[in-house]
Order: C-alpha cells, then sequence, then structure tokens
C-alpha cells in the first residue's frame, strides 16, 4: 500500500511539475511577444516620428516666410496685388498637396486670382500625423513601457507640447478671421461695389495696421512653439532609440497600420 501511495504522489507531483513549467512556457511566451509587440510598435512611432519632424520642419519655413511678408507688408504699408505677388514668390507659404503628398507652393498666375482670399489670412493649420500613437495608447501597449519617464515623454510629445503649437494656432486663426471681418465691413459699409482686393490696396487704415501688427506677434509666438516642439520630437526620438535599439532590431518586423 505504502508502495502504491508513493508511486501515485510521484505521478501526481510529475503531473503538477508539467502543468506549473507548462503555465510557465505559455506565460513567458505571451510576454515575450508583448514585448516584441511593443518593441514594433515603438519603432513605427519612432518612424512616425521622423516624419512628423520632417512636417514640422516644412511647417516652420511657411511660419517665417509668412512673417516675412506680413512685416515687408507693415514696413512698406502696402496690400497691392504686384506688391504681394513679389513677397509671396520670394518666401511662399501659401501651399496644397500632390497626390503623393508634395508640397505644391501657390507661385502661378492661376493662384493668386484671389490671392487676398489667403495672403494675409493665411494660419497654417498644423496636421501631423498621429496614427500609431493613437494605436499605442488604445492598444494599451504603452503602460508596457517600463521606463516611466520615456513612457512620459512620449505622452507629453503628443498632448502638452503640442497643444501650446495648437493654441497658437488657434490664435492666430482667431485674428484672421478679425483680417477678414474688417473687410467685409468695409465692403458692406461702400456705396458701390468693391472687391477685396480694392479693398486691401486702397483701404490700409489703422485698424488694420493694429490687426497685422498683432498677426506678425500671433505668427512669432507660433514659430516660437514650433521650434519648441520640435526640439521635444527630436529629444524623444533620441531616447527612443536608445532605449529599444530600434534601428537596429526591429526594421524588417515593423509592424503596418489598421
Amino acid at each position: 500500500m505504502r508502495r502504491y501511495a508513493i508511486r501515485y504522489s510521484l505521478e501526481f507531483f510529475v503531473i503538477f511539475l508539467g502543468v506549473l513549467v507548462s503555465f510557465s512556457v505559455q506565460r513567458y511566451g505571451e510576454e515575450k511577444r508583448s514585448q516584441q509587440e511593443t518593441r514594433r510598435l515603438i519603432y513605427t512611432l519612432t518612424t512616425e516620428i521622423e516624419s512628423n519632424l520632417e512636417y514640422c520642419e516644412e511647417h516652420l519655413k511657411q511660419l517665417r516666410n509668412m512673417a516675412k511678408v506680413n512685416d515687408a507688408v507693415l514696413l512698406e504699408g502696402r496690400l497691392d496685388r504686384e506688391f504681394l505677388i513679389v513677397q509671396h514668390n520670394a518666401h511662399p507659404f501659401g501651399h496644397s498637396y500632390l497626390d503623393g503628398g508634395e508640397y505644391r507652393y501657390w507661385t502661378t498666375p492661376e493662384d493668386y486670382q484671389e490671392l487676398h482670399f489667403w495672403m494675409v489670412t493665411w494660419w497654417n493649420t498644423f496636421a501631423q500625423s498621429e496614427i500609431y500613437f493613437n494605436s499605442l495608447v488604445a492598444s494599451g501597449l504603452l503602460l508596457n513601457i517600463e521606463e516611466p519617464g520615456l513612457r512620459e515623454s512620449i505622452e507629453a510629445a503628443y498632448t502638452t507640447k503640442k497643444r501650446r503649437v495648437t493654441v497658437n494656432e488657434g490664435l492666430l486663426r482667431a485674428n484672421s478671421d478679425k483680417i477678414f471681418a474688417w473687410a467685409e465691413r468695409k465692403r458692406d459699409a461702400s456705396s458701390v461695389y468693391r472687391s477685396r482686393a480694392e479693398i486691401f490696396a486702397e483701404d490700409f487704415d489703422l485698424p488694420l495696421r493694429n490687426l497685422l501688427e498683432d498677426r506678425s506677434h500671433r505668427i512669432g509666438l507660433r514659430i516660437m512653439s514650433l521650434e519648441y516642439y520640435i526640439s521635444s520630437l527630436q529629444s524623444l526620438r533620441s531616447e527612443l532609440v536608445n532605449q529599444f535599439n530600434t534601428n537596429d532590431d526591429l526594421q524588417v518586423d515593423a509592424p503596418q497600420p489598421g
């Protein structure tokens, strides 16, 4: 009887140990897959950040050109068509996108047909890509990043630090709306039809100058906040590369969106 008890106890122990090992292997495999998935998303996030850095640098160039054109307008006190075309050709910022995503700056005669619609009212919408960051948050994988400082840096780059950029964008847009409203009030107060081109070219008064000076200030704030944001993205990218060795380990297995 004792021999059977020992035998059954040994069999039970072996079965228990096998189950325990199986669970441990399964758990290890799940943790490994989760870590690998997180690393792959981090690689793609790094790629997204690099793309956003290119976008932000181009956006910054556009804002600086906006500032140059606006400063020239204030210096000369001119908003006539010929003057604006010369300034924008030298410092282009108005643009659209081609099918491949490339920029096409507006410098043709056709682009300038309605230039007073946008030349001094353009606020330049900020719209960087955030697909992979949102994926990292929605999947919960952001919480798998063990380094809390890095996790906070990622969140801050896409939330609080970006908010400074979008807040100043909103302030410039509000100024643009005021300039457009100034022109519409002038048109409505006229006893005969007058185009916006005529209004801007002929009625450069103190209220408009004040609005344009405010525009220069708002553009300056946008430039400053974007420069700061670019610096934060560059620092974040360096942190990601150093922490996860992204460039060396994960180039082949980077995930695709969707």
